[in-house]
């Protein structure tokens, strides 16, 4: 866990003992700053010495990260009054110092408390601060010494509980206006695949196939829907492919000017000679003579094509069989992309549910917010279903066979949404079943041994990791799954 520092400290230690030491006692404090930076840090040391009365260099978060999102902060002082965000520069222009300061200034509104913005750049010793207008405007020494000394530092047990990701993740369609007025930022490795993807596009002529692909919760709906925004908005004619029932997000977007958005079942009968640009989203989930209609089209049309996809999330033996790679390979993708940073699910979360699908995983995290609720009578878990969902719950049911019953069948209520209903979507609080069906095989993976449509150990993975904060489990005369889920969590 990252600690507070003092800053005068710090870089008297990088000044005058040796690298090793020197590594030990910054790694002490958990400070994400590099060699090459610490004179810069050194550069506004000196200009603030002395401190003349109350102790300003004390109290510091040096490099810290908000968790999932990775934004970064170069000092950060939290105070009962106010909270001080200085950035530290070799050099600069201003617009990106007025760009990033507006940027942090988003990521620090989710705090409920005033805060100050500065910028420091060390080759020309000036220092920015960024206005009440959002202007950024010359100041002085005294002026940056004055705000540090008049704080009251209120230093906060765990600081990343007070910076909760869920604050900052935007879901195109569950936060559909933040989204369209882009109240939000891309994480770094989304933006590189964004402006990557873009800049390929404009280079070359002709039909483009890119891949962007990542487990759940890494961020791939929101950037391709963010790359359909960035195309629509420099007038290019786009149509987003889901590969799924569209949900009230869908909807909602397509009120807007210029969105076109079809789910899968439309593909065959839809003209595409219109379009520069088309999304495919979930195309893990396409049959091979869909996907074929769409590269051909691509191809007769010269239209820039985009496929997103997670391997692990199908739900029926098909989309294992159809095996949406193998087919991208064959194409010719021009560029596979792969996002790996974890933003929806925290890494607690995370850690709990790999466990929950593999026994063998020996990993326990007590800090994961998961609620159990086990029942031995299935009717007794039906009327608490219900009080969940009027408690903040989002339930997800496994989707029932249309012709025949599955075994999990007396749990799937109308009222509830679908596996396939969520595809794409993520909720604060989520609430899953898992009945007496499920158990694990010899190699210690989750099984479910009950009769089902599609498969239910993928509907599981689907359903729970629709979740940003909590989990509750509501566990159906089945000890075996409570034995392992209070193993992880406790021992």
């Amino acid at each position: 866990m990252i600690k507070t520092a003092n800053i005068l400290s710090l870089t008297q230690a990088a000044r005058s003992l040796g690298d090793d030491i020197y590594m030990r006692y910054r790694d002490y404090f958990g400070v994400n700053i590099k060699t090459e930076e610490i004179s810069d840090l050194a550069a506004l040391v000196d200009l603030l010495y002395p401190p003349e009365g109350r102790d300003i260099f004390g109290g510091y978060y040096v490099g810290y990260k908000i968790p999932q999102i990775g934004k970064e902060f170069d000092l950060l002082r939290m105070g009962k009054n106010y909270i001080v965000n200085i950035e530290i520069k070799k050099d600069s222009q201003e617009d990106k110092i007025a760009k990033q300061l507006l940027r942090n200034k988003y990521y620090l509104s989710a705090v409920d408390r005033t805060a100050y913005y500065f910028s420091f750049v060390s080759s020309t010793k000036k220092i920015y601060f960024l206005n009440g207008h959002d202007q950024l405007q010359l100041i002085g020494v005294p002026d940056l010494k004055s705000c540090l000394h008049d704080q009251e530092l209120d230093i906060p047990e765990n600081l990343d509980k007070i910076f909760n990701p869920s604050k900052y993740l935007v879901s195109p369609f569950n936060a559909t206006d933040r989204f369209m007025t882009n109240s939000y930022f891309l994480t770094h490795q989304q933006e590189q695949i964004k402006n990557e993807t873009l800049t390929l596009f404009e280079k070359l002529h002709g039909p483009v196939f890119v891949s962007i692909s990542g487990g759940a919760g890494v961020g791939k709906t929101l950037l391709v829907y963010d790359i359909a925004k960035e195309a629509i908005n420099t007038n290019k004619k786009v149509l987003i492919v889901h590969c799924g029932k569209l949900n009230n997000g869908h909807y909602e977007i397509m009120n807007w000017p210029g969105w076109d958005i079809i789910p899968i079942k439309n593909i065959n009968s839809w003209d595409f000679s219109p379009y520069e640009l088309i999304l495919i989203d979930e195309s893990q989930r396409m049959y091979e003579d869909q996907f074929r209609k769409a590269v051909n089209a691509a191809k007769s049309s010269n239209i820039k094509c985009i496929f997103s996809y997670d391997k692990a999330q199908t739900l029926a033996s098909w989309e294992e069989r159809v095996d949406i790679e193998e087919l991208l390979l064959e194409v010719g993708t021009a560029v596979q992309n792969k996002l790996t940073d974890k933003i929806r699910t925290n890494k607690s979360m995370a850690n709990f549910i790999s466990s929950l699908f593999n026994k063998n995983r020996q990993h326990r995290d007590t800090q994961a917010d998961i609620e159990l609720n086990f029942f031995n009578n299935p009717d007794d878990a039906k009327s608490y279903m219900q009080y969940a969902s009027t408690q903040g719950w989002e339930i997800i049911r496994f989707t029932p066979s249309q012709y025949e019953r599955d075994s999990h069948k007396e749990y799937s209520h109308d009222l509830y949404k679908t596996s396939h209903a969520v595809i794409g979507q993520e909720f604060d609080n989520v609430a899953v079943v898992i009945d007496p069906f499920f158990s694990y095989a010899e190699d210690g993976s989750l099984i479910y041994k009950g009769k089902t449509y599609y498969k239910a150990e993928k509907m599981l993975f689907q359903n729970v990791t629709r979740t940003i904060n909590r989990l509750n489990l509501i566990i159906v005369n089945n000890p075996e799954i409570l034995d392992r889920c209070l193993h992880v969590l406790h021992g």
